[in-house]
């Protein structure tokens, strides 16, 4: 009798339990409940028992919020589940300011161990900016057209903006703004934020303002025992097979998983595998004897159309060669011999990649080594950046420019064949010389290699008729001989100054160079003088004396660009205390005198007014003083 009531005791006390975890589960579901009129989509949670933890958001009145690092929170404003987007609203500015009320937290920050990022459909007007942005690198734009300015003075909102000279935009995407839209004192201290805005459209058109949001696309939930599955029809608790600690709902055979919170019936259209009728195997064979033979008939038409095109361009190309250049025209090199010189442009002869073209090492019938310049594979910029090559150094002649031998028009992309300079560039010695065990350059080296190039830019700027502006002075175009000798090199964004021209202060043109190097008052007003190629040489001077890159991400943030980093430093007279260290010590006081000298003339280079910049002239005859100083002090020791 005992037995008897006890097994009918463990037997009501299994049922119980039994019971209760199935409540517990059901209790649990797998989509939450709208927020007001917002619907809540799985994977996005608004508590502890529904959606998956890890993609929380925020109900509270009826508004769905998005919180971010710093107790930031934002409004969203819609959810599109089947593309996992959402859109933000961004803050509004405190009031009669240019701050975003969201400044104190330094603008939106996702933490980047949740599955959330920022998609790459959005245009950010960065307002309220310092001069900081002008040496930030592309893709942003501070120029004087940029459409934050006619925002702001349309958006009464925003009008305290408008005695902001300064503004910028940006559209998102990539690692630098994967997770955040930072302002700061030390940049834009406002933003305004727009999905697939169209610029070109009427400010009164554009879209109400927005940040799209997208979230990782979600497995299926996490589960211990099979009725953890039940709140997802059609489930079962498996192992998962990417972690086999964990056990995850599987949609079962006939179904899958939406990613929506759904085991769908498996349709034609989707993952799961459908058996097909097939096809009767005499209309495929008739079908592909056919699509063959129009496809040889495709491709051979394909090539007297390409044979006809490239007749075209050679004779373009040579019309464009044989304009301006003085009654001066280059050796025309025949393709199959360039072919052969360079292994047919073999991957070993490749000794180095810009950013409209590629440099080969070749050998000629006659032993001459040379270097091959082409633009890059369909890039129809950088064939206008070798032909323009062509065209400037048929003008110069200099000992301190990289010599032109001649150019090859016939085949698909145009080719620059020039002397081969054997020691690397100016950038490799100060930069790199340590990965490929290069002595580093001594004080009186850089100076010498520092008057040559202001040598051969003051002989382009004064002594080439018609004169020419370089636009993309760095020490990656400075090339050294065997002798450590210097040759300015890469003419692909030269300008000629017509002889219409010559009597203006400045040229009208878009912005072209390297940032960091790239004078600012050129980006910002578009007008190019002698001048923005004296400034992109203070920066030159600025390497030579610091062995430090123009732009390094590796150094602080406020010091990411040199010039605005050495202007600091500078100001507070620490020059000595960024020298490299190989020609600071032991530098004898003469030298020392030097190097200070060299660091002011770098600082008259870089003045933010262009007029009171040297001429590179002048920049060329004091290194020559230097230099000087300099041999008499170590020939007297």
């Amino acid at each position: 009798m005992e037995k008897k009531t006890l097994l009918l005791i463990i037997f009501f006390i299994s049922m119980i339990n039994y019971t209760l975890s199935k409540k517990i589960a059901t209790k649990n579901k797998l989509i939450c409940e709208n927020c007001g009129k917002i619907p809540v989509p799985y994977p996005l949670s608004t508590g502890p028992n529904c959606g998956d933890p890890l993609y929380k958001v925020r109900c509270n009145a009826g508004t769905l919020w998005f919180d971010t690092m710093k107790n930031s929170s934002y409004v969203i404003s819609s959810v599109t589940p089947q593309i996992q987007r959402l859109v933000i609203k961004p803050p509004i500015p405190y009031p009669n300011t240019c701050l975003s009320s969201d400044f104190r937290s330094e603008g939106i920050q996702l933490d980047p161990n949740l599955p959330f990022n920022i998609t790459a459909s959005n245009v950010i007007l960065l307002l309220n900016c310092t001069d900081y942005m002008l040496h930030l690198q592309a893709p942003i734009n501070c120029s004087s057209s940029c459409v934050c300015h006619p925002y702001v003075e349309k958006k009464l909102e925003w009008g305290a903006c408008r005695k902001q000279s300064l503004c910028c935009t940006f559209r998102t995407g990539g690692s630098q703004n994967e997770y955040m839209i930072r302002v700061h004192s030390q940049g834009c201290m406002a933003y305004q934020s727009f999905v697939g805005l169209d610029s070109s459209l009427p400010i009164e058109k554009w879209p109400q303002p927005g940040l799209e949001l997208m979230w990782q696309i979600p497995d299926p939930p996490i589960c211990k025992k099979q009725v953890d599955c039940d709140a997802l029809k059609y489930s079962r608790c498996l192992v998962d097979p990417k972690d086999a600690r964990k056990k995850r709902c599987f949609c079962k055979s006939g179904h899958y998983w939406d990613a929506q919170g759904y085991c769908q019936k498996c349709r034609h259209g989707t993952a799961c595998k459908i058996r097909r009728n097939k096809a009767p195997l005499i209309a495929v064979a008739v079908i592909s004897v056919v699509l063959m033979l129009l496809g040889g008939f495709l491709v051979y038409r394909r090539y007297l159309i390409k044979r006809r095109t490239i007749r075209l361009l050679v004779k373009e190309r040579e019309e464009i060669l044989s304009a301006n250049t003085s009654g001066k025209s280059a050796k025309v090199f025949a393709g199959k011999e360039i072919k052969k010189s360079t292994n047919n442009f073999a991957k070993e002869n490749l000794l180095g990649t810009g950013g409209f073209g590629e440099v080969f090492k070749g050998i000629l019938d006659d032993g001459t080594i040379v270097a091959v310049k082409r633009a890059k594979q369909g890039n129809a910029k950088g064939t206008l950046q070798v032909l323009n090559e062509v065209r400037i150094l048929c003008q110069v002649n200099h000992r301190s420019l990289v010599k032109l031998l001649g150019c090859c028009v016939e085949l698909e992309l145009p080719l620059l064949i020039y002397e081969y300079v054997p020691n690397g560039t100016l950038f490799e010695h100060l930069h790199v010389f340590r990965l490929r065990e290069r002595a580093p350059l001594s004080w009186l080296r850089r100076l010498v290699i520092a008057q040559q190039t202001a040598d051969g830019l003051a002989y382009l700027h004064s002594s080439a008729v018609p004169p020419i502006y370089h636009r993309d002075v760095k020490s990656s175009n400075i090339l050294l001989d065997d002798k450590l000798d210097a040759k300015v090199s890469d003419f692909g964004l030269s300008r000629l100054v017509e002889l219409s021209e010559s009597d203006n202060t400045h040229i009208n043109t878009s912005a072209q160079g390297t940032l960091g190097y790239l004078d600012p008052e050129y980006y910002l007003n578009l007008q190019l003088t002698d001048r923005s190629d004296v400034y992109s040489f203070g920066v030159v001077l600025l390497e030579l004396l610091t062995s430090k890159k123009a732009i390094d991400f590796n150094r602080d943030e406020e010091n990411v660009n040199l010039v605005v980093y050495m202007k600091r430093i500078m100001d507070g007279e620490k020059l000595m205390d960024v020298i490299d260290p190989f020609i600071k010590d032991g530098a004898s006081k003469v030298e020392l005198e030097t190097i200070k000298a060299v660091g002011n003339l770098a600082s008259a280079c870089l003045d933010d007014r262009r007029q009171n910049r040297p001429s590179m002239k002048e920049v060329s005859d004091e290194l020559e003083y230097v230099i000087g100083i300099v041999s008499g002090q170590a020939s007297k020791s």
